[in-house]
């Protein structure tokens, strides 16, 4: 057996390759089968075994030890590894049997995908790094058919509009609130305003049918704002926020999307005298997809994160509104 076989014997068990590694780590027959609990000739009849379906000499004598062969030491290195992998793929494994590891592609809105998914989703993946985790931003209309089709799993969106319950299952998990905003040298508007006042305003909007302009619409007709003055439609917050800072008029957007601006004094809130508007905000899936344990898992992490993080949005907005009132 000095030199190996063209086809060496496949039916290796990893088993073998256990005791084979015992004993190189160990440097020797009589220390591995102390290990594993085993007589000598136990350990030495499946080195014999393993020489012959490998075909090749794993060890030859040195005094009164044993020493790997050029051809053994090779088999080490890919044994450690195939034992290696077996480990990792029994923690992954397990992983997946508790739903902390496996693949979710998800679907969003533009504004939760931009605002509000991404540190949730950050601190889940560093906590699973067995994780795969996809994020797709798109309008609404574009989600709901990929999440019908299959290429989402789920889909996380902002939306008024009133879903198809035989296509999908959908469920409100939060109301985001809305806040108006103005640039900080607007003397159109003060820092509050009553909803007649709002009619006369110049307003920066989304494009109409976009999902979140009609989330607008339908949150101010329900304090009788039906008719505003839109000096300009632009495709997406931040383009929006520009607009406004740049003096073309005031902006609904959702708090969370300018929550960094009013910090840092960019842009002003315009408080709606007597009213708080809000989104809706679902979490979708496709009519009964069953969604992995780790998707599972995932969701619950989102509708908790979420929740948390909107709960915190108004315990500060009654912190200051109660500072402002005193």
């Amino acid at each position: 057996m000095d030199s190996p076989s063209l086809a060496p014997d496949n039916r290796i068990s990893l088993h073998k390759l256990e005791v084979f590694c015992r004993v190189v780590e160990r440097g020797g027959v009589r220390f591995a089968a102390e290990d594993l609990f085993v007589s000598q000739p136990v350990i030495s009849a499946h080195l014999r075994s393993l020489e012959e379906r490998l075909g090749v000499k794993l060890f030859r004598r040195e005094g009164r030890g044993l020493e790997l062969t050029e051809a053994g030491a090779e088999v080490h290195l890919w044994a450690t590894e195939v034992l290696r992998g077996r480990t990792e793929l029994d923690h992954s494994l397990r992983d997946i049997a508790r739903g902390a590891a496996g693949r979710a592609l998800i679907g969003s809105s533009m504004s939760v995908g931009n605002y509000v998914l991404p540190p949730i989703l950050v601190d889940f993946r560093r906590r699973h790094p067995h994780a795969s985790i996809a994020l797709h931003q798109s309008n609404v209309e574009i989600a709901l058919e990929r999440t019908l089709a299959g290429r989402y799993d789920f889909s996380v969106l902002a939306t008024d509009a009133v879903l198809d319950t035989n296509a999908f299952e959908a469920e409100l998990i939060a109301r985001p609130p809305f806040c108006l905003v103005a640039a900080i040298d607007d003397d159109r508007v003060g820092d509050s305003a009553s909803a007649a006042e709002l009619t006369g305003l110049p307003f920066v909007c989304p494009p109409a049918g976009m999902a979140i302009r009609r989330s607008q619409d339908s949150a101010l007709a329900a304090i009788g704002v039906v008719d505003r003055r839109v000096e300009i439609e632009l495709g997406s917050a931040e383009s929006m926020k520009v607009a406004v800072q740049g003096g073309l008029g005031v902006a609904l957007l959702w708090r969370e999307s300018v929550r960094r601006e009013l910090q840092e004094g960019l842009l002003r809130e315009v408080r709606i005298t007597g009213h708080d508007l809000r989104d809706k905000l679902y979490l979708v899936q496709r009519r009964g997809k069953r969604l992995t344990a780790f998707q599972s898992t995932l969701t619950s992490v989102l509708r908790d994160g979420i929740r948390a993080r909107l709960d915190r949005i108004d315990s500060h907005m009654a912190q200051s509104s109660g500072e402002n009132s005193s």
